[in-house]
């Protein structure tokens, strides 16, 4: 009788155990951006949280030392990226022409490359047998396929691509469906759906551009500097490999992005970085309950530095700071302060909560370089931005919160002292800015389930069916001729033409002396 207690009871521990425990996950993340490691974070950390063992392969680590994550640091990437001639300054990108920007950002994923190469960390991860049993890979994919090798190593698990952007161009590279320049405005362009006719053909032009680009240039020139290494010679094609994926986590909502049509396997969970709010260390609370009228949060992000923005600009808006002595205004400033006069309705840090500051009640405006991850936190707690954008898609970013009129925008090559209080006034004096914004947020919490609880669930999904091709896109396989019915509509055109010739042979056959008349005009 108790051995047949025992094995109920073994039965049951099987069915209701999770299908995280013993689970290992190999993590991919080598994209050399702080703010791509935060929204990555939060979805590791809750896998590791259900009891998932995590490999974390990363240029950026974290040193709390939470249980089962390991980091393998790939220590040069961010050496490689912003020291030496082949740097990457983020003032200058912000100054290039579409395309020459277009080229810079795939600049960053081959320096991500040989960054990689150079690092003593992925010895690390290459020392690991070639038999580990890893049972997923999440792959960020953002700045391209140079990990790919890994993913191949192992044996080529499930493999689940995960990106902080929204929906990239090259999303139809990697799982199939179809882009629509029609109405879907490339990342780095500064338009609506609602396009005219010109910024349609600069949109057809660049995604076009990028697409000959990255697939002509960028990956056979990654795929090359990888095949340099001993381990990775015979590695299948990384154009290929990445093309693997069962699914594809994007952090997009309708909200805040486009409403484009996407494949079943392409799952948006914009937002997801966002976590209930935690308490503000005792010093921030009472600065921002101080201010008599509220609080203005002031970040550009973790790509462009507000240390970066010259004397000159930061004066400017220490100036300006002061014309609003019943606000008082938090900037994420990354240098030393001391050398400014700082006003007394301000407070400089290196580090800032954002996500904490933003969802206290008192928190009335937040000047931005109108990120997504900011945008998105922005708009879930309901405050109303001014945002200066520098790169990529935040000229996008905000120009959408422009024409929902919840933002306004600051120039930063042309900005003037007198041009920031108007600004910054402008926003936090009307509250149609605020009324519409609590609007969006509304929409954007409105949804069936968190967008973490979503990734997760999926993830699951995947480890319960490792082997499933039904969910996936055939448009991959089809390629872009087919795909796009290029081969239909050419027949379409074809036998159009041979019908009207036809027509034209049978009506000079039908009428009389018609072929004696074209006859005549040939002569004449």
């Amino acid at each position: 009788m108790m051995d047949r207690v025992v094995q109920i009871f073994i039965c049951v521990c099987i069915i209701v155990i999770p299908v995280c425990c013993g689970t290992n996950v190999l993590c991919l993340m080598g994209v050399p951006s702080h703010s791509h490691h935060i929204w990555n974070r939060v979805l590791m950390e809750a896998l590791a949280s259900n009891g998932y063992n995590l490999t974390i392969v990363s240029p950026d680590i974290e040193t709390t030392g939470k249980p089962n994550l390991t980091y393998i640091h790939l220590e040069e990437v961010y050496h490689t990226i912003h020291d030496g001639d082949e740097a990457i300054d983020f003032y200058e990108m912000a100054q290039e022409n579409i395309v020459k920007c277009m080229a810079t950002f795939y600049d960053y994923g081959f320096g991500l490359c040989r960054g990689v190469l150079k690092s003593k960390g992925l010895d690390v991860i290459l020392s690991y047998p070639d038999n580990f049993k890893f049972d997923l890979v999440l792959y960020d994919f953002s700045c391209g396929p140079c990990l790919m090798g890994l993913y191949h190593k192992f044996g080529q698990p499930p493999l689940i691509g995960v990106t902080a952007f929204n929906i990239p161009p090259y999303t139809v590279d990697l799982i199939g469906s179809h882009k629509y320049p029609a109405y879907i405005p490339y990342y780095t362009l500064p338009y609506d759906v609602d396009m005219d006719f010109l910024q349609r053909l600069k949109n057809v032009f660049i995604y076009t551009t990028d697409y000959l680009y990255r697939n002509y240039r960028f990956i056979p020139k990654t795929d090359e500097l990888l095949r340099s290494h001993p381990a990775f010679r015979s590695i299948p094609y990384l154009g290929d490999l990445d093309k693997n994926m069962m699914l594809m986590l994007v952090n997009s909502h309708h909200s805040v992005d486009f409403p484009e049509p996407i494949p079943q396997n392409m799952i948006p969970v914009g937002g997801l970085q966002i976590t209930p709010p935690k308490p503000l260390p005792k010093d921030i609370e009472e600065f921002i309950r101080r201010g008599k009228k509220g609080a203005v949060l002031f970040s550009l992000g973790t790509n462009i530095l507000s240390s970066d923005l010259g004397e000159e600009r930061i004066v400017m808006f220490l100036d300006a700071i002061r014309q609003f002595p019943e606000y008082n205004f938090l900037w994420k400033f990354e240098a030393d302060p001391n050398k400014f006069d700082i006003p007394g309705n301000l407070m400089m840090r290196k580090f800032l909560p954002q996500n904490d500051i933003l969802a206290h009640p008192s928190t009335k405006l937040f000047i931005t370089h109108a990120g997504l991850l900011s945008t998105h936190e922005a708009t879930w707690h309901g405050v109303p931005m001014v945002g200066i954008p520098f790169i990529a898609d935040q000229y996008r970013n905000l120009e959408k919160s422009l024409r929902a009129g919840v933002a306004e925008r600051l120039i930063v090559w042309t900005v003037t002292k007198e041009i920031i209080v108007q600004t910054i006034r402008t926003v936090l004096e009307d509250p149609s800015y605020r009324t519409r914004m609590l609007e969006k947020s509304a929409l954007f919490r409105d949804q069936p389930d968190k967008p973490l609880d979503r990734a997760l669930w999926w993830i699951d999904w995947t480890l319960r069916h490792p082997n499933v091709k039904s969910i996936q896109s055939p448009t991959l396989r089809l390629g872009w001729f087919r795909s796009e019915l290029y081969d239909v509509k050419l027949f379409i055109v074809a036998v159009c033409f041979g019908v009207i010739i036809l027509l034209r042979l049978s009506f000079r056959k039908c009428i009389p002396g018609s072929m004696s008349i074209d006859k005549s005009k040939k002569q004449n």
